[in-house]
C-alpha cells in the first residue's frame, strides 16, 4: 500500500497552500481564527482559485484536513467534502441537522444553508433575522437558527448521504486540528523543563505521547480511507472514531502542557477546542454507533 500522496493530490495540496500564501500568508490566517472569526477573504479566494471540479472524495477531504491542520477558518473543507455529490452556490455553507437542534456551526457567517431533515438535504438561502448568534470558547462562530421557520426551497438529495458526508467533513477536520495538537505538545515536551531536563526525558510522557501520536494518525488514516471507499457506512464509522479519539486526546494534551494550554498564545489551546467543538458537532457515541449499525443489511452507500 501506498501512502504518499499522488501527483494529482500534491498539487491540489500546492493550490491551496499558494492561495493561503496569496491572502497574507498563514500567520494571518492563524490570528484571525484564533479568536474564533471567520476568514472571508481566504474563502472566497479558496472557491476562487482552487479548481475541485476533478477532485474525487478522498482529495476533497484532505483539502478538509490540511486547512483544518494549518489553522484555517472557513467553510471551504466543509463545501469540498459535500460538492463531492451535491452542487452548492457561491459563498459560505453551513448544516443543520433537524434532528439536532442547537448552535450551528458557521450559521451568522453563512450565505447557504444545508438543512438535512430525515431523508431528505434541502438547500435553502441563510436569512440573517432566524439566525441568533451564539457566544462560543469553541474556536468557530456559532448561531442558532429559526429552523421551524426556515423554508424548504430546494430539495437536493437524500438526507442520509448527506449526513454522512458532513460526517466525514467534521471527521477530516478532526485528523487535521489532532496532528497539530500533538505536534505542539510534542514541541511543548522537548522544550520545557523540569528538575533541570526536558520533560521529553521523562518516559512515562514520552509513552502518553506516542499514544497520542497512534490517535491522531489513525484517525487520519481511518479518515482517508473511508473517503476513498464513499461508503456511507464507512464514513458514519470514520465519524465516531474521530469523535472517540478527539474526547481522548483532548484532556490527555492538555494534561501533558500544563496550565499554558488554556492561554490563547499557547497553539496547542486553538486545535485543543476546536477538537472539543467538533465531536460535540458530531454527538454522542450512542448517536454515532446507531448511525453506523443502521447501514447493516442495506446499501452502505444510500
Amino acid at each position: 500500500m501506498d501512502f504518499d500522496l499522488t501527483p494529482a493530490q500534491a498539487a491540489l495540496l500546492e493550490s491551496v497552500k499558494a492561495t493561503v500564501a496569496g491572502t497574507g500568508g498563514l500567520l494571518r490566517a492563524q490570528d484571525l481564527s484564533r479568536d474564533g472569526k471567520y476568514d472571508a477573504q481566504l474563502d472566497e479566494a479558496l472557491q476562487e482559485r482552487v479548481d475541485l471540479s476533478a477532485a474525487e472524495l478522498l482529495e476533497r477531504a484532505i483539502v478538509a484536513e490540511y486547512l483544518a491542520e494549518v489553522g484555517t477558518a472557513t467553510t471551504f473543507g466543509l463545501r469540498a467534502v459535500l460538492g463531492a455529490e451535491v452542487a452548492l452556490p457561491p459563498g459560505p455553507v453551513a448544516v443543520a441537522d433537524w434532528g439536532r437542534p442547537g448552535p450551528v456551526r458557521f450559521a451568522t457567517v453563512a450565505s447557504s444553508l444545508v438543512l438535512l431533515d430525515g431523508d431528505d438535504a434541502f438547500l435553502t438561502r441563510v436569512e440573517p433575522e432566524r439566525i441568533a448568534p451564539v457566544r462560543s470558547s469553541y474556536g468557530y462562530p456559532y448561531g442558532r437558527v429559526d429552523l421551524d421557520g426556515t423554508a424548504r426551497t430546494e430539495r437536493i438529495g437524500d438526507g442520509g448521504r448527506l449526513r454522512s458526508l458532513w460526517r466525514l467533513a467534521n471527521a477530516a477536520e478532526i485528523a487535521g486540528n489532532a496532528a497539530t495538537a500533538v505536534a505542539r505538545t510534542a514541541e511543548h515536551l522537548r522544550t520545557r523543563k523540569q528538575f533541570g531536563k526536558p520533560l521529553a526525558f521523562f518516559q512515562a510522557l514520552r509513552h502518553r505521547l506516542a499514544d497520542a501520536a497512534v490517535t491522531a494518525e489513525a484517525t487520519r488514516w481511518t479518515v482517508r480511507e473511508a473517503a476513498f471507499t464513499g461508503e456511507s457506512r464507512d464514513l458514519d464509522l470514520a465519524a465516531s472514531y474521530a469523535a472517540d479519539g478527539a474526547a481522548k486526546l483532548v484532556p490527555e494534551l492538555v494534561q501533558m502542557c500544563g496550565a499554558r494550554s488554556f492561554t490563547i498564545g499557547f497553539e496547542l489551546q486553538a486545535h485543543a477546542v476546536r477538537l472539543s467543538g467538533l465531536r460535540l458537532e458530531l454527538g454522542g457515541d450512542d448517536r454515532l454507533a446507531a448511525a453506523v449499525l443502521a447501514h447493516n443489511g442495506r446499501d452502505s452507500r444510500a
